[in-house]
């Protein structure tokens, strides 16, 4: 069981990363937008 519990966890960060962008802009009320370019900007910086 508890192997079952970390595969959905894994799986559910896997696709939190993938949706990053519509699921932060849905949290903080922001345009998909501005939340893309935010993360743009921090890739590029580093």
């Amino acid at each position: 069981m508890g192997w079952f519990i970390l595969l959905v966890l894994i799986v559910g960060a896997v696709a939190a990363f993938k949706y990053r962008v519509p699921l932060i802009a849905k949290l903080t009320g922001q345009p998909q937008h501005r939340i893309q370019r935010a993360l743009e900007r921090r890739k590029n910086k580093s």
